[in-house]
């Protein structure tokens, strides 16, 4: 396919020749017939080897190689991928090693891989996919075009317990799960059903593998939540916020609109909207950056203490 035709079907700028294109392929490894991306102006010399690029206008000014020009050139080269249907589809239709529970209503649009279990009155929109091996509870509503990715378990019951007269008794869940529109649940990942009521995950929240949602958790749009985090029982995401990995949320708090969580964080308090926390105990980015650049001078501090002690006889 020439590169021209590949700036028609997305509809971004062409400049440059018009090579013939027949792979997509990361800089390192592009080859001579190949399209790849580049968005930092570090990494302009690797585009040397490929037949052509796609770039931000800002790299597109001083670029010698045929190049298309996008606001958003990761998302356009895997559209190029899309276009010579490089994305192998595991799962379409509904397979016959999948269990789906004569109740259930699923969009004739919807795919459901082998060894999935689909519960009882569970709802699921079109053109959702449920890849192998995920298991949907008993009343799960999941919109439309979600990816439920392999292993994941939605509608789970809660962790919930009272301490009685020396044991750890249960308490059952009798809620649900509600994922709105456009949701990718990662590999492996567990969301809660509500004590009572429902758990909810908004429309185009990305939740990354292995990440744990707890009973009664209200998750809004558009959020993000990368891999091995954590949220505690009922608490609220609200929209826009992003969580790094391995971050640790505690029950009943909120964190708000646009708020975001660094790696490897905790999250003991509200934190408010547009804030930006990190560190172990949640602080303001900043505060945080302070007291760990403040930590990294303690030992010259202590040696300038000691022989100030020394010198004045402490």
């Amino acid at each position: 396919m020439k590169l021209s035709e590949l700036s028609a079907q997305l509809h971004l700028p062409h400049r440059g020749g018009d090579p013939d294109i027949t792979g997509v392929a990361p800089l390192e490894s592009a080859g001579a017939s190949d399209i790849s991306f580049v968005s930092e102006k570090k990494f302009l010399q690797q585009a040397a080897s490929t037949a052509a690029v796609i770039v931000p206008e800002q790299l597109a000014k001083t670029l010698q190689i045929p190049h298309l020009i996008s606001p958003s050139p990761a998302l356009d080269l895997a559209r190029v991928g899309e276009i010579f249907q490089l994305e192998q589809l595991l799962v379409d239709g509904i397979s016959p090693q999948a269990s789906v529970h004569a109740s259930a209503q699923l969009d004739e649009s919807v795919s459901v891989g082998p060894n999935a279990v689909i519960g009882a009155d569970c709802r699921i929109g079109a053109d959702t996919v449920i890849h192998s091996g995920a298991v949907v509870h008993q009343g799960s509503i999941i919109g439309e075009r979600c990816i439920i990715q392999s292993n994941a378990v939605v509608g789970s019951e809660g962790y919930g317990y009272e301490f009685v007269e020396g044991h750890h008794r249960r308490i059952a869940h009798f809620g649900h799960v509600e994922i709105g529109n456009d949701v990718d649940i990662g590999a492996n990942c567990t969301i809660d059903r509500g004590r009572f009521g429902a758990t909810c995950i908004g429309d185009g929240t990305k939740i990354d593998n292995l990440c744990q949602i707890a009973h009664n958790c209200q998750i809004g749009k558009h959020v993000i939540i990368v891999s091995q985090s954590g949220v505690a029982g009922s608490s609220v995401v609200e929209d826009y916020v992003v969580i790094g990995g391995q971050v640790g949320v505690i029950p009943h708090v909120t964190i708000g609109k646009g708020a975001k969580i660094s790696s490897g964080g905790g999250v003991i308090c509200d934190v408010p909207p547009g804030a930006t926390f990190s560190g172990l105990w949640g602080i303001d980015h900043r505060e945080n950056t302070r007291a760990v650049l403040a930590t990294r001078k303690l030992p010259n501090f202590m040696k300038t203490v000691k022989a100030f002690m020394k010198k004045h006889g402490g």
